[in-house]
């Protein structure tokens, strides 16, 4: 029989799909546009970690378990959402790599961790220890520790190779209480765009200080 109620998840995957939207409306201001792929990200990551978290331990205890009122099962459910956030994720990436290029024209750059002009070095210091840094999570793996990452957050894995020892690798967790990217102050006339991820990979050093290593890297 035909449910009469509007499965909430996949409600709040379309309603996601609408703010997809005005990052992809060229009427709206580029950078404006930048927001909403930014509060497209964020809505996600929250998503994965609450509410996709809860139909799966649903799907994981009992197949047959149905979700709320709508009639959909719990693993049925799960192949749903992950249908369509594969498809939003592709067009948001898409929107995005457009956004680029448009602000391109506009003397707006985005840069990443391997490109800051010496100009924000202690901008971005400065910004990373005041907003970013009270914020951040980070744990140490070890090899005989099971570690759940059943929560769904977003992280950096991150490889320290250290000068006495065995490789060390780490978790550290992406925010998703700031903004998903950074304005930096113009210079010669360019504005500077950097997101939070890349900058957290620009202050490694500072996170894991207290380790003496040769090198270090981090990736999603």
């Amino acid at each position: 029989m035909k449910s009469n109620y509007i499965n909430r998840e996949l409600s709040w995957l379309d309603f996601n799909a609408r703010v997809l939207q005005e990052a992809s409306n060229n009427e709206v201001p580029l950078l404006e546009r930048l927001r909403f792929i930014g509060i497209f990200s964020n809505n996600l990551d929250e998503f994965f970690q609450v509410r996709y978290a809860t139909i799966k331990r649903i799907a994981d205890t009992r197949a047959s378990n149905r979700n709320n009122k709508d009639n959909i099962a719990a693993k049925g459910l799960l192949d749903m959402i992950t249908s369509k956030v594969i498809n939003l994720q592709r067009e948001s990436s898409l929107i995005l790599s457009s956004i680029e290029e448009s602000l391109k024209d506009e003397n707006i750059v985005i840069i990443d961790e391997k490109n800051v002009p010496d100009s924000h070095i202690e901008f971005l210091k400065d910004y990373f220890i005041r907003k970013i840094s009270p914020s951040l999570v980070s744990i140490i793996l070890s090899d005989n520790k099971y570690h759940d990452f059943s929560d769904n957050k977003a992280f950096l894995i991150v490889n320290l190779k250290l000068n006495k020892a065995n490789d060390v690798y780490a978790l550290v967790e992406i925010p998703r209480d700031i903004s998903r990217f950074v304005v930096l102050p113009k210079k010669d006339n360019k504005q500077y765009i950097m997101f939070v991820d890349d900058i957290i990979r620009y202050h490694l050093d500072i996170i894991f200080s207290f380790f003496e290593y040769s090198s270090i890297e981090a990736h999603m």
